[in-house]
């Protein structure tokens, strides 16, 4: 075997140091490099579950919040329409009562021009019935006073028609 390390140049003391060597370099590169990277990539790990856990987190509450404005806006939409559906209610019992109310107001109108109507011509006979008996005295009056001829019967009955068509 000797034979073949002298062939090879094998130096045990050379491969011992080389390898002391290597394992050297191989803890300083772990320690130096491989554990900081290591860590490294661990917070980073830890970094972006959190930063997906955030999202997560902040998705279901915007998820949340968006269910409870659209229930809110619902509830509003509906409020709207019962306040539409009490308000036209409301103005149709307003437009009833006023409509009653004119009709009421013009029937008492009416009635009231009705009555002075009435009131204006039963005066109005009663003053042409005035008129009436007055010319009638008037009149008997003048026949009494001088006897009839046909002429003056005639005269007097043109004056009588003359002064009633004055009265009216």
């Amino acid at each position: 075997m000797e034979a073949i390390f002298a062939a090879l140049n094998f130096d045990p003391w050379t491969f011992l140091l080389q390898a002391i060597n290597l394992l050297v370099v191989v803890a300083l590169l772990y320690f130096i490099v491989y554990k900081p990277v290591t860590k490294m990539v661990a917070e980073r790990e830890q970094r972006i579950e959190q930063a997906l856990e955030g999202a997560a987190r902040a998705r279901r509450e915007a998820e949340e919040a968006l269910a409870q404005y659209q229930a809110q806006l619902a509830g509003a939409r509906q409020e709207a329409q019962e306040i539409v559906t009490r308000a036209t209610k409301m103005a149709e019992e307003i437009r009833e009562e006023i409509t009653t109310n004119a009709r009421q107001e013009a029937e008492k109108t009416l009635a009231k021009a009705r009555e002075e109507i009435q009131a204006e011509t039963a005066r109005a006979l009663a003053e042409i019935r005035d008129q009436a008996a007055t010319l009638a005295v008037l009149a008997a009056s003048r026949v009494i006073e001088r006897s009839l001829t046909p002429e003056d019967h005639e005269r007097l009955v043109r004056e009588f028609i003359q002064e009633v068509g004055e009265v009216q």
